[in-house]
């Protein structure tokens, strides 16, 4: 059997693997298992992939007995009335979850410490890696789908609105012309217009400017 091995995450002191075993072309199955570091979460997915093979196997042959026993005696067995058959239908592959939830994160546009403060609120996680339960990374996912990205981008707007407009002061105070303004930008930024920076670079923009008027206009 040829063993595939995928990192689906990797943290300071969590890692998650996932493991694909295969016969020639033929995909046997996977498995997913974590670990404090890279080497013992895949040895732990190559067990339990292992594990779920022989069980495959055994249980097929199981079956295979069972089935030889009923052409010899042919027989019908009915659960009683309202008996349900309770399945565990929980993968042990979050692999797609994970990967889903990082575009979503990429959607949002989000920071390290927007998805911690997010984490924290609605399940009470300060990392993402602590979760350990498929619930909780269902719902997970499920909240950050339902997020509206409008919001932020509204709020992103305004704070740039806003830099610009102090921007505006501050070359106001120091007396600059455009081709001064546009100089220090292409200096320190490498574009020509505000419009090109981001709200980061705007706020380290107007910072500079700031110290510059601080420098040659005292108050």
């Amino acid at each position: 059997m040829r063993i595939e091995s995928k990192l689906c995450h990797l943290s300071e002191n969590k890692a998650i693997v996932q493991v694909n075993g295969w016969l020639n072309e033929k995909n046997l199955g996977s498995a997913l298992a974590e670990g404090p570091t890279v080497e013992i979460a895949e040895d732990k997915a190559i067990s339990r992939l292992n594990e779920r093979l022989k069980t495959i196997s055994n249980h097929k042959s199981t079956i295979k007995s069972v089935n030889e026993e009923k052409i010899k005696t042919p027989s019908k067995t009915e659960l009683p009335k309202g008996e349900k058959i309770t399945i565990n239908d929980e993968p042990s592959d979050w692999s797609n979850e994970l990967s889903a939830i990082d575009l979503e994160i990429e959607r949002l546009k989000w920071s390290r410490e927007d998805e911690i403060n997010f984490l924290q609120k609605n399940l009470g996680y300060n990392n993402r890696s602590k979760i350990t339960k498929y619930h909780d990374i269902v719902k997970y996912l499920s909240l950050l789908k339902d997020k509206d990205i409008q919001t932020q981008s509204n709020l992103d707007k305004e704070n740039i609105d806003n830099l610009i407009a102090e921007s505006d002061i501050i070359l106001r105070d120091l007396s600059w012309n455009h081709i001064q303004g546009r100089d220090f930008l292409q200096k320190e930024f490498n574009v020509s217009t505000r419009k090109e920076l981001n709200q980061e670079q705007l706020t380290t923009f107007v910072a500079k400017l700031k110290s510059i008027r601080n420098q040659y206009l005292p108050r």
